[in-house]
């Protein structure tokens, strides 16, 4: 028998956007299951998936190409029923993402809409549409249509009449390209970034990637902002075509294909550069030796690995009620995989935590805020890379006030990282302040990560260490 074991970093692109959810509908007494509708089939209304009910729209008139305006077309005229695929001749077409300039597409004001198609199939999500008049890209008053994009690659739309005449849909074929987040990952808001071009799946090289890429990224997955952009890797190397490289977004382009490149398929990099800093994979190798008439052969290699998320959520589990007089505080929580705790303590000495409990608490006084992490590998240490404070005990509640981001304080005044990427306890201290004038609940919630000292530089640039304590003098530590 023989054993081998080596450590693989590997790091992401994007981490962590927050995801929204597909638009359920009622069919009766019914909700219908997501990526459905309550649509008519023989006669009876039912829930189903549209993306097999729908009704084709093929007039060539709508074309974004279309600038005449001798036969002018108002949709407002249109009895829209169910779902429709647009076509332009037998081409599969879809809605333009971009203003369309007026007096096109057969009509007065072309409607158009203002954010991307979603990019992962099965789900309906809600679009507006705006119609470009007066020089004007939204002239009209906005409203809202439905879109799901079928698998096979086209969408299909949920049409609703326009606010006036002349106003109508317009129709455009580009190279359909599209994104996904879903490799080896079981969130479609993080995970390696691929591509979709020429009818193949491809990856996408970590050369110069950067916060604006991955803006354009999350915000063309319907995401919302990125919490980060790592270099050199993803969720395991990808496979088939590098179709981009050393990609340069500006921030507000509506897909990464928009964005500086040398070109699709151009590129110089390998498919280890797919790969990304969010997991430790542990592999080992065992070997079998066959007995055959009484003697060894030789020994079958069979490869095994086992993968250890090097990222977690951790919140304070109490409320923080800000009031106007000075009272005791009292606090401390947990968090997942890996095993993390976040507590509240009594100084800046982070010597004494409180017990758990309700903390009450002036305005204006410091939080002591400390995390940290029991892992087997001395080698890991915490960073911190994002805290903010909410009204929500759910630390996906969308609506937060950070405090620290991409691994910095936000706000010098207020926030501080006084410990951070150096061992496996990291802390900060922020002033507490009122979310929005309101006197309800605050509660905070961290986002970390484990990261190798012995590889990388883990300390992040724009950090200050005050002084180091002996905070973690009692965590279990193993071989």
């Amino acid at each position: 028998f023989s054993f081998k074991l080596d450590l693989v970093q590997q790091y992401l692109y994007i981490v962590s956007c927050p995801s929204s959810q597909s638009v359920q509908f009622s069919c009766g007494s019914t909700v219908c299951p997501s990526g459905t509708d309550c649509v008519r089939m023989n006669g009876t209304l039912q829930c189903a998936d549209p993306c097999q009910e729908y009704t084709v729209l093929n007039d060539d008139w709508r074309s974004t190409n279309n600038t005449s305006t001798q036969n002018l077309h108002c949709d407002q005229h249109v009895d829209w029923q169910g779902w429709y695929r647009l076509f332009l001749g037998q081409t599969s077409a879809h809605i333009p993402e971009k203003c369309v300039a007026e007096r096109r597409c057969g009509t007065h004001a072309p409607l158009w809409i203002t954010t991307p198609h979603p990019t992962q199939s099965g789900q309906i999500v809600s679009r507006t549409v705006c119609g470009s008049w007066s020089g004007r890209c939204c002239r009209f008053s906005s409203h809202t249509i439905h879109v799901k994009l079928c698998y096979g690659n086209y969408f299909i739309y949920k049409l609703v009449r326009p606010s006036n005449c002349h106003l109508a849909y317009c129709a455009g074929i580009v190279p359909f390209v599209t994104l996904t987040l879903l490799v080896n990952s079981n969130n479609r808001c993080s995970g390696r970034v691929e591509v979709y071009h020429d009818g193949l799946w491809g990856t996408v090289c970590d050369d110069a990637w950067d916060l604006s890429d991955a803006n354009v990224v999350c915000r063309q997955l319907d995401c919302g902002p990125p919490r980060s952009a790592l270099l050199n890797a993803a969720f395991g190397q990808g496979s088939g075509p590098i179709w981009l490289d050393d990609v340069g977004c500006s921030g507000n382009e509506i897909s990464i294909t928009e964005c500086r490149h040398p070109g699709l398929g151009v590129h110089n990099c390998n498919h280890f550069e797919d790969t990304n800093r969010t997991h430790a994979i542990y592999s080992n190798s065992l070997f079998v030796y066959p007995v055959i008439k009484g003697s060894f052969n030789l020994p079958v290699s069979i490869p095994f690995s086992c993968a250890y998320p090097l990222e977690t959520d951790t919140s304070l589990n109490v409320a923080i009620r800000p009031f106007l007089s000075s009272w005791d505080i009292l606090g401390s929580g947990s968090g997942a995989e890996p095993c993390a705790v976040m507590s509240l303590f009594r100084n800046s000495a982070f010597t004494e935590t409180f017990p758990a409990g309700g903390v009450n608490l002036p305005l204006g006084s410091p939080l002591y805020v400390g995390v940290s992490v029991t892992e087997r590998e001395l080698r890991f240490v915490v960073v911190l890379e994002e805290c903010y404070a909410s009204h929500s005990s759910d630390p996906h509640y969308y609506q937060r006030y950070s405090l620290i981001q991409n691994k910095c304080s936000t706000d010098a005044r207020q926030v501080s990282v006084i410990e951070s990427g150096m061992s496996l306890c990291a802390r900060f201290s922020a002033l507490l302040f009122l979310l929005e004038d309101d006197y309800r609940a605050i509660y905070l919630h961290c986002n970390i990560s484990l990261c190798d000292r012995e590889r990388f530089h883990c300390v992040p640039v724009s950090q200050t260490v005050h002084f180091i304590s002996e905070l973690c003098h009692n965590l279990a530590l193993w071989p």
